[in-house]
C-alpha cells in the first residue's frame, strides 16, 4: 500500500469530486502552490495510485437502459480462458472472480433484452461455461467509483 500524507488525501478527495478541477483551484483549497499539485498527481499517477481520468457518463441518456447482474459458473479448467473472453466484452462494465456456487459476478448495461441475449448467447457459444444465472437490474440505489480518503 503506498503512503499517502493528508495533502496526498485532499488531493484525492478533490479530484473524486470533480477531476477537471484545475490545479490552480486545487491549490488554492489546500493551501499550496499549483507546481505541488501537479507534482502530486503525476507521482500518484507514476505510482498507480490514480489509474485515469474518465468522466461517468448517464448510460440511461445514452441508451442503455437495461443494466444485469450475471452469475457465471466455468467448466472446470476453464476459468482464465473464460475471464478474457469477459474482459473484451464491450457491454461489460465490471467482472469480478468470486468465491461460492460461481466463478463470476459480470455487471453488463445493454441497449434493451435483445442485447442482453445476445451476450448471454455468446458466451454460451464459446463452451467454457457450466451455467449462468441473469438478473436485470430494477432500480440502482448506489453506484459510486469513489473511495473514502481517510
Amino acid at each position: 500500500m503506498a503512503e499517502l500524507d493528508e495533502i496526498d488525501k485532499e488531493i484525492l478527495r478533490l479530484l473524486q469530486k470533480d477531476a477537471r478541477t484545475p490545479y490552480k483551484d486545487i491549490a488554492e483549497k489546500i493551501g499550496k502552490a499549483p507546481a505541488t499539485v501537479k507534482n502530486r498527481i503525476t507521482r500518484m499517477i507514476q505510482i498507480g495510485i490514480i489509474k485515469r481520468f474518465i468522466p461517468l457518463l448517464d448510460h440511461k441518456r445514452l441508451g442503455y437502459g437495461l443494466t444485469a447482474l450475471i452469475m457465471i459458473q466455468a467448466k472446470p479448467g476453464k476459468l482464465n480462458e473464460l475471464g478474457s473472453f469477459i474482459e473484451k466484452e464491450q457491454n461489460i462494465i465490471s467482472a469480478y472472480e468470486v468465491t461460492g456456487e460461481y466463478d463470476f459476478a459480470v455487471v453488463g448495461r445493454f441497449r434493451n433484452e435483445e442485447g442482453l441475449a445476445s451476450f448471454i448467447r455468446r458466451i454460451l457459444d464459446t463452451g467454457l461455461i457450466e451455467r449462468t444465472v441473469t438478473s436485470m437490474i430494477l432500480k440502482i440505489y448506489k453506484e459510486d467509483p469513489r473511495l473514502p480518503i481517510q
